[in-house]
């Protein structure tokens, strides 16, 4: 892991050393959209952990096997310059220690579901590697976002509360959105930009930064 960069006075000299950024968050939140926008604003290579946990077998998308994605995985995050948007819970210890950024989207269940509605009507079912889109909704699925507040965030709260370096907590649209306007140029965005926001720190975890930077 990279030594974690000293943080000058000014935003803009400080945001261009963030290297390796985890984006993480129930599905639905819009991790991959922020990802992307992060992406073209600071110049980062963006990896979306479903296209590479989904692999192509004969022309259909399997799941990896626990090993396929272990090694995956410790491929992705061993990279100099990332982006990472996406959860599998069982390899998030791995990529918080080598990020040296987290935005975390701590949404309500109904924002979640929300975006997975929203994210059907746009695209109806398609899978889009490249824009980082797998609109697959199923009844497990659904399950599990019903349930991440209860079953995930406790583990996902109690990783961050170890974490050492600068996390970026995100209650809501409006704060990832406002967030999104602080980090760059709206020139740069490859995304319509979605409305205001407030930086807030989940209970006891690392050390915050505002929405003036990352």
């Amino acid at each position: 892991m990279a030594p974690h960069p000293r943080k000058s006075r000014r935003c803009g000299t400080y945001a261009w050393a963030v290297q390796r950024i985890a984006v993480i968050g129930c599905g639905g939140a819009g991790k991959t959209m922020l990802a992307r926008e992060l992406g073209a604003l600071l110049s980062l290579p963006v990896l979306h952990i479903d296209g590479h946990y989904w692999r192509d077998v004969d022309g259909q998308q399997v799941e990896s096997t626990p090993d396929q994605w272990t090694q995956t995985h410790r491929e992705l995050v061993a990279g100099e310059r990332w982006i990472i948007d996406g959860m599998k819970l069982g390899a998030l210890p791995e990529r918080l220690a080598a990020a040296d950024r987290v935005v975390y989207l701590d949404f309500s269940t109904a924002a979640c579901l929300d975006g997975v509605l929203r994210r059907r009507i746009r695209y109806r079912g398609q899978l889009l590697p490249e824009l980082g889109v797998y609109d697959r909704i199923s009844l497990e699925f659904l399950r599990w976002i019903l349930s991440f507040r209860r079953r995930q965030r406790p583990r996902i709260l109690e990783l961050l509360s170890a974490y050492d370096g600068r996390l970026v907590v995100l209650r809501n649209r409006h704060e990832a959105g406002r967030f999104l306007r602080s980090v760059g140029p709206a020139q740069k965005r490859v995304t319509a930009p979605m409305p205001s926001t407030a930086i807030s720190s989940a209970a006891g975890a690392g050390s915050t930064t505002s929405a003036a930077c990352l």
